[in-house]
């Protein structure tokens, strides 16, 4: 959809771009260098100001540069320097008014800001300049609409209309004025397009932003002549004889082999040269294809090997392969593997006459999934995986077959693919991937070729070879072996992408000292820069940390700074995946605990800013602030925390005296009192554990003494969880290692271990403080407590009280005065290498794009929302990344704090939470709607809880190229 649009404008910009008088001298290293570092670190959500710099120094060096101007003015205002930025684009706009760029981001911006007069004007020039730009008539078809010159604005939504049929909002304009015009008939069909484009654009890679076009992104234009690389020589090394078919592996997941094999013997030779004579494939015979993978994600390549009858997985161990297990028996051409079910495992595909699905169920082996998928009939020989979207969490692939056009499987997640039915020619095919590395070491890839059953290899021997890159990639949330990772570079003028098969790859510089970026578009694709890269060696990236879960952000105005609180809305993950093709189920509603010096007066009012930093939407239903007032000695804890049904009521509890353990070791027999017996951020965390969440069953074992003798007891337990997402889940389910909340045990009078709470739930944010009641648990004098899990589970500060009593509280609902909902960006992330720790967000340090696009969908307009969150009617806010919803609450209306007394707050938040795993359901679109009344998450929602939602969503991440 978008691309339409963007292909349009860029044949009206090439037209412009011809009469473009003020070219820059593009043999200058320095200016192309901050250009291109500019751009990168423009799009990198956490390196703004960077970019402005970046920017102003190539402003510099071409200082009457109208490209130059208008960049650093877009860098300004993407950083948040509105002021700075209008005036930038401004004085761009007297260097060259026909540079159409400058009056379109302008007319944007004064419209966001409300200066309708001047992004009239601005908007105007535009269409005068390019009459064929659909995005800037639509504009001046609303701003007619606001000056009520409904005739004017039906023209100029016409207009854009037919410039771009294919966008959804000028139609859906027109049937709102047909309709007020009586015009039923037209206002029916514009409806009717509207509700079929916004049908097709469900789940859209790149969703409908009428705040974009082409004239919206960094102005690199194509100028001069493309790097001249020399043409490359080989020269040919006979290897052996006697093989037909072969593949590149990295044994080591560094260095680069060749893996060679015929009816009659398999060679693995390491650095495509030397045969290795224990390789453990040597009595393989009959072999028809090798297929490299890494089915246990340890980082190492393993082997599913077809012969004649079977297919047969060879596990890599330390560089030397044994059988690991029978995968089919039959008759297969090839095998191809991939992670169709998103789990994080990859899965085989056994093609041939009767092709099969072979799943990878993780530590419960492998299980025979073919009636899963919607094979088309026929003998398949290859499979390989094709970009149809960019930024879309979709496996797509082209298979291939004797005698029938290719087929193109689309991903529609879930396990779901749906063969897309061929042309007169079929499906075009990717190009094929061809057997190259750096066997040598020299930075020159050589290629391997079979020919008449002789294998040979292909040195590189070009003159003049020029500088190169050499690029390793190591997943740590994405599979280790990166394959299928996207890598960019760009260096000057030079542009060179390539999909990474999980050997390192080698790029050709020309006489570039430096590269400017290196993109990586990782498989769950996520985005990562890195900038200024040193030439002629080997780089290795490894995937940067990423935030975890799915809430939204809570910050708390102090005094001084906005802080950060928690995450809310962690009890309501809506259409989170159980793995066994069920969802949690959510509990719609948390009260929020926010400490007094937490939350001051400002101006009167009491400030709580509620912020959408992750890949997710949020559906905000009510939100209501509650001044807690209780006795100065007593601490107040409600019950809260996440856990199955059914869920916590709501209840506050007591603290007066805290009790903490006499003792406390995990199951490695380590003392972990110390850890435990302050909030101070220190965890007990021995427990083995992957990156995705999950952990090895571990213990916790507690001695609170000869406390509570009454056997009137609650447990406050204050900590965090690093959450498993459902793709993780699914993972665990399919191999029968089910995920396991936390259940609490004591000992019986016979000293044996005894399960009293089956669930005792898990803190619902990071950090948060839950209570357990222990009234009547225990089964004998014992005060022995064992908490049992695999999730990773981070526990801070844990006592006990010896009062289940109601405390004596007095709670005011504090009025709303405000609500307004707006783009502002993300925070920065203080994210532990090792997920150790909760993420921590600094309110004040904020960047205006992230590492993903917003999910594809509309949502609530922005501006003030507070009859939205007044009440838990189903009539909510939905907000995407970046988004943030300004509240104030009236102070002045609260009674005063008794003497003695202290006051603390609770924020009630009614809402649910949807995160963009692939496992999650409806994850890429922002409907359906969640309602109260819902059974389970799908069901449609009523038609009027939609009329709120008319704004599509921003994007954030643009192509390098584009």
């Amino acid at each position: 959809m978008k691309r339409l649009l963007a292909a349009s404008a860029f044949l009206a910009a090439c037209g412009w771009l011809l009469l473009h008088a003020q070219l820059v001298r593009t043999g200058d290293a320095r200016l192309w260098r901050y250009r291109n570092l500019g751009k990168a670190l423009y799009e990198n959500p956490t390196t703004q100001k960077e970019a402005v710099e970046q920017l102003r120094q190539a402003l510099a060096l071409a200082p009457n540069s109208a490209r130059e101007q208008l960049n650093y003015g877009l860098a300004l205002l993407r950083a948040g320097d509105l002021e700075s930025g209008v005036a930038q684009l401004e004085k761009a706009q007297k260097t060259d008014p026909k540079l159409p760029h400058t009056w379109f981001n302008l007319g944007v911006t004064f419209q966001k800001q409300g200066e309708f007069d001047r992004a009239f004007a601005e908007f105007q020039q535009m269409v005068r300049l390019v009459p064929n730009e659909a995005v800037s008539h639509y504009h001046l078809g609303a701003l007619h609409k606001l000056k009520g010159d409904m005739p004017a604005a039906i023209r100029e939504f016409v207009t854009a209309r037919d410039l771009n049929p294919r966008l959804a909002a000028p139609h859906f304009q027109l049937y709102g004025l047909f309709r007020q015009a009586d015009r039923a008939q037209e206002a029916a069909a514009e409806l009717r397009i509207f509700q079929d484009l916004k049908k097709q654009q469900e789940g859209a890679a790149v969703p409908e932003d009428m705040d974009w076009s082409w004239y919206a992104e960094i102005y690199d234009p194509v100028e001069g002549s493309p790097v001249t690389l020399s043409a490359a020589a080989y020269r040919d090394e006979k290897i052996a004889d006697g093989y037909s078919g072969a593949a590149v592996l990295a044994l080591d997941g560094v260095h680069p082999s060749l893996i060679a094999w015929s009816a009659q013997r398999v060679t693995l030779f390491r650095n495509g040269r030397t045969p290795v004579a224990d390789s453990g494939l040597e009595d393989l015979r009959d072999v028809v294809s090798i297929a490299p993978g890494d089915f246990d994600n340890d980082g190492l390549p393993d082997l599913c090997v077809i012969t004649s009858k079977a297919a047969v997985l060879y596990r890599n161990v330390n560089g030397k392969f044994k059988k690991h297990a029978d995968l089919a028996f039959g008759s297969f051409r090839s095998a191809f593997w991939m992670d169709f079910d998103h789990d994080y495992d990859p899965d085989i595909f056994l093609l041939g006459d009767d092709s099969k699905l072979i799943r990878n169920n993780g530590e419960a082996g492998f299980s025979d999934e073919t009636r899963r998928f919607p094979f088309v009939a026929g003998r398949a020989v290859s499979a390989q995986r094709i970009e149809v979207e960019p930024d879309t969490p979709g496996f797509d692939f082209v298979m291939s077959y004797d005698g029938h056009p290719p087929v193109l499987y689309r991903d529609k997640l879930g396990g779901e693919y749906n063969p897309v039915t061929p042309g007169p020619q079929g499906t075009p095919l990717p190009p094929a991937v061809p057997l190259a590395a750096d066997f040598t070491g020299n930075g020159r890839p050589d290629r391997a070729l079979i020919s008449n059953n002789a294998l040979t290899l292909k040195h590189d021997v070009t003159p003049n070879y020029g500088n190169w890159i050499e690029i390793a990639l190591t997943g740590v949330k994405s599979a280790k072996l990166a394959l299928d990772a996207r890598i960019e570079v760009k260096a000057g003028t030079l542009y060179e992408m390539e999909i990474y098969r999980g050997v390192p790859m080698v790029f050709r510089l020309g006489d570039r000292a430096e590269v400017d970026t290196v993109r990586i578009t990782w498989a769950n694709g996520l985005i990562q820069n890195e900038m200024q890269q040193p030439v002629n060696g080997l780089i290795a990236i490894k995937e940067a940390p990423r935030l975890s879960g799915s809430c939204p952000m809570i910050f708390t105005w102090n005094g001084e700074r906005f802080e950060f609180v928690t995450d809310v809305l962690g009890v309501a993950p809506l259409g989170a995946s159980s793995g066994d093709g069920q969802y949690f189920p959510v509990d719609h509603d948390e009260y929020v605990s926010i400490a007094g010096e937490s939350l001051k007066v400002r101006d009167g009012q009491y400030e709580v800013r509620v912020t959408e930093e992750l890949r997710e939407v949020s559906y905000l239903d009510q939100m209501k602030l509650i001044a807690l007032d209780h006795p100065a000695a007593l601490d107040i804890v409600t019950n809260e925390k996440f856990k199955s049904p059914p869920f916590p009521e709501f209840r506050l509890f007591g603290v007066d005296r805290r009790i903490y353990p006499v003792s406390a070791h995990d199951d490695q027999s380590n003392d972990v009192l110390a850890a435990l017996r302050r909030r101070d951020h220190v965890y007990p965390g021995a427990f083995r554990r992957d990156h995705a969440g999950v952990a090895e069953l571990h213990r916790l074992d507690l001695d609170f003494g000869a406390a509570a003798p009454e056997n009137h007891a609650v447990l406050v337990l204050s900590g965090w969880v690093d959450w498993a997402d459902g793709s993780t889940f699914l993972g665990a389910i399919q191999a029968h290692k089910d995920l396991t909340f936390p259940y609490l045990q004591v000992k019986d009078a016979a000293g044996n271990w005894k399960t009293v709470v089956e669930d005792m739930g898990i803190p619902s944010g990071k950090p948060k403080t839950m209570a357990v009641d222990l009234t009547g648990k225990f089964l004998s004098s014992s005060r022995e407590v064992q908490i049992v899990t695999n999730l990773c589970v981070y526990w801070d500060e844990i006592f006990l009280v010896e009062n289940d009593a109601s405390p004596e509280v007095r709670m005011t609902t504090v009025p709303m005065t405000a609500a307004d909902l707006h783009f502002r960006g993300f925070s920065k992330a203080t994210i532990h290498p090792e997920r150790k720790q909760p993420e921590r967000f600094d309110y004040q340090n904020v960047s205006f794009t992230s590492m993903w696009n917003p999910t594809p969908g509309n949502y609530t307009r922005y501006g003030p929302v507070e009859t939205l969150l007044a009440e838990a009617d189903d009539r909510m806010v939905v907000m995407g990344s970046g988004d943030e919803v300004r509240l104030r609450f009236a102070a002045a209306q609260l009674p005063p704090v008794p003497s003695g007394w202290k006051r603390d707050f609770l924020l009630l938040v009614d809402g649910w939470a949807k995160d963009a795993d692939a496992n999650t359901a409806f994850s890429q679109t922002v409907l359906p709607l969640p309602f109260h009344a819902m059974k389970h998450y799908g069901e449609p929602a009523p038609l009027d809880l939609h009329e709120s939602l008319t704004r599509p969503a921003l994007r954030l991440i643009r192509p390098l190229t584009e």
